[in-house]
């Protein structure tokens, strides 16, 4: 809006036109530097003003209200309502609708705040804040003169809807970490807490009111001193404080807390005030303990299975000083030679456990699966796991149906289960205990459960058992080994075979029972394919073998082995050497290891292959590797056969090729 003001004034003298005239110019040069004055506060506060008439229709726009909207207008005047209203046209599109809302506000109340934005006729939008007030009303109360005063509010707006987006952001951040903040006076006391850090306390904003004293009243008892005192040396060493501690939340619920804060000083070094976050670390708490435990039983697996693995080598030993003695007699000698067989053969199913409960884990376990009956998988397992329980004198009661209990399943791998569950009850009942195996149908199931009368397990150890590595603590005198693989590959091949396994103990020297549960084949899977028997082993006249590793004890005795069965063997202790003898002595059989100096037993293999002859030479891997991509890698570099030491001399010769003049030969594969 612009003020006329009349350029010439009355002479105020004694012989002007009086004093009333002089008044009147003084009031006027006023009135036009008040005038000025307010263009000037406008222009520098980047405002605008105008005046609605409702009456008229009409809108009187000050010079600095037009620049505020970009527009032009003969005289200020502009129009209210209509196509051509150049205020309601300004307005952005998803504001326009105040236009008419300004004026219901405008009938209802002399004065109301206004915000909104524009877009100017160059496309900027702004941002406006002001207020309306109504300067003139109808006699019904309806304004009918409305003056607005409104600001360029633009970086205000930007900087809160940024402020407003960081806070989204920080709030996000917060809830996605389980963060919370807080800021605490530390002349006053006063606290305050973001939402999260309330909901990490457990408790509610409407009904907690945080102070020092009560949030350290839900610390654990035994984590509040420690917090205090750390706190307050890193406040007055002005060093940023980390801590992590423990909560009871008012449900009972525990978790755990990770601290980082700092302090602010004044000038006169005293410390005022102190921020920072807090976080849920329950989970990796947690974690740390679960790995802890299971680096705990890690070491102790690593320590049992060298106890367990140097248990065989002691009658190992004792058994070779005996045969080297000159005094040894033919019957000491066999004793001898079963206590080595005895023993190897245990440490092979020692390994054999390991390799599977790896296979196991990755879930490349692979069963056999045959139409059998279940009482034949008892029967190996029984074969197995009577040495273990003659020496300790345990009494064997087996108990079983005598009807047939039909499965689909893999014989070698459920023996391995049941003679699994059998040594492990003759290693943990004491000398003269008693076993029972017993065998019932139980509707489409079978179910086997071995009994024993030992040292029991208590009720909070029953699940551990059938973990990786999981040994349940016992009393010193009931320690029996085992390297705690046995009962975890026993559960996982019984849920192979879709059952399930669960163990019961009334307690400490109460015994336990563990029971297996297998479905039964139903009628209609008679069709089930039956895996041969395995062929026995065929003993030729006589073959050309080449045996080469790089460990003489192992060549030397396997090629002793070989020829006391009437076979030709030469022996290499390296890659390059079993190459040479190869090509010079034509074998009809090679026997390599694979980690041979010079070149490695795969080399030696492509290299024999590459011969005019080498097609026909029956060449086997034997190796200490065993795992699917081993034998994978033997295959593809031309090994017809891939066997993990120790290797079974019956078990190797069965592998020879079959000639004309072979005569089948007394055993088999064992």
């Amino acid at each position: 809006m612009t003020t006329v003001i009349a350029e010439e004034a009355p002479d105020p003298s004694p012989g002007g036109q009086g004093t009333d005239a002089w008044t009147l110019a003084a009031a006027i040069q006023a009135l036009r530097e008040s005038d000025a004055r307010f263009h000037s506060a406008l222009r520098a506060g980047r405002m605008g003003s105008w005046e609605t008439d409702y009456q008229a229709m009409t809108r009187q726009w000050s010079v600095e209200g037009m620049a505020l909207f970009g527009i032009e207008l003969p005289q200020g005047r502009g129009q209210v309502g209509g196509p051509d209203d150049e205020y309601a046209n300004a307005l952005h599109p998803d504001d326009r609708h105040l236009a008419r809302h300004f004026h219901a506000l405008a009938d209802a109340q002399d004065s109301f705040p206004a915000d909104y934005r524009i877009v100017r006729p160059d496309g900027t939008l702004l941002w406006l804040s002001g207020r309306g007030l109504v300067v003139k009303r109808a006699a019904d109360g309806r304004a009918l003169r409305l003056v607005s005063i409104m600001a360029d509010a633009t970086e205000r707006k930007v900087a809160e809807e940024r402020l407003r987006l960081e806070h989204e952001r920080l709030e996000a951040a917060l809830s996605a970490g389980r963060m919370g903040a807080y800021d605490m006076d530390l002349v006053t006391g006063r606290l305050w807490w973001s939402a999260q850090t309330y909901e990490l306390f457990g408790v509610q904003q409407d009904s907690f009111v945080p102070t020092p004293d009560n949030v350290l009243a839900l610390f654990h008892p035994d984590d509040r001193e420690a917090f205090a005192r750390l706190r307050a040396e890193s406040i007055a060493l002005r060093q940023p404080f980390r801590h992590e501690f423990r909560i009871v939340r008012p449900d009972g619920e525990q978790a755990w807390l990770a601290h980082r804060g700092q302090a602010e000083h004044d000038m006169q070094g005293k410390a005022v005030r102190s921020f920072g976050i807090t976080m849920d670390i329950t989970d990796r708490k947690r974690a740390d303990e679960l790995l802890w435990d299971a680096d705990r039983k890690k070491d102790r697996f690593i320590a049992t299975l060298a106890h367990e693995l140097r248990n065989p080598l002691a009658p190992i030993r004792n058994a070779v000083a005996l045969l080297r003695h000159p005094r040894s007699t033919p019957e000491k000698a066999a004793w001898c030679h079963d206590v080595i067989d005895r023993q190897v053969s245990q440490m092979g199913r020692l390994l054999d456990d390991l390799l599977d409960a790896s296979r196991l884990s990755r879930g490349q376990l692979r069963l056999r699966l045959q139409r059998l009956d279940l009482r034949a998988a008892i029967e190996q397992a029984l074969e197995i796991a009577h040495p273990f329980i003659e020496t300790g004198g345990h009494r064997l009661d087996v108990v079983s149906t005598e009807h047939a209990l039909p499965l689909s399943g893999d014989l070698m791998r459920l023996a391995q289960v049941f003679s699994n569950l059998l040594i492990n009850a003759a290693k943990y009942t004491p000398a003269n205990g008693s076993i029972t195996l017993a065998t019932v149908r139980d509707g489409h199931h079978a179910l086997v459960s071995v009994t024993d009368t030992g040292i029991g397990i208590e009720a909070r150890h029953v699940e551990e058992i059938f973990e990786m590595f999981g040994q349940v603590e016992t009393s010193a005198g009931h320690a029996q080994g085992g390297q705690g693989i046995g009962l975890a590959l026993a559960k996982g091949l019984v849920e192979l075979h879709g059952g399930t396994i669960d163990a019961a103990s009334e307690g400490l020297g109460k015994g336990s029972r563990f029971t297996v549960r297998l479905p039964l084949a139903l009628a209609e899977e008679d069709g089930v394919a039956v895996d041969p028997p395995p062929a026995r082993a065929l003993a030729a006249r006589s073959y050309r073998v080449l045996v080469a590793d790089d460990r003489r004890d192992s060549a030397d005795t396997l090629a002793q082995a070989l020829e006391a069965r009437g076979h030709t063997v030469h022996v290499a202790y390296d890659g390059a050497e079993a190459v040479a003898m190869a090509i010079a002595m034509r074998p009809e059989v090679a026997v390599l290891d694979l980690g041979m100096p010079k070149l490695s037993g795969i080399e030696v293999c492509r290299q024999i292959r590459q011969t005019d002859w080498g097609a026909g030479v029956r060449i086997i891997a034997q190796t200490g590797w065993g795992q699917a991509q081993d034998r994978a890698r033997t295959s593809e570099a031309g090994f017809d056969h891939h066997l993990v030491k120790p290797v079974d001399l019956d078990a190797l010769i069965a592998l020879f090729p079959v000639r004309p003049d072979a005569r089948p030969e007394a055993g088999g594969i064992r």
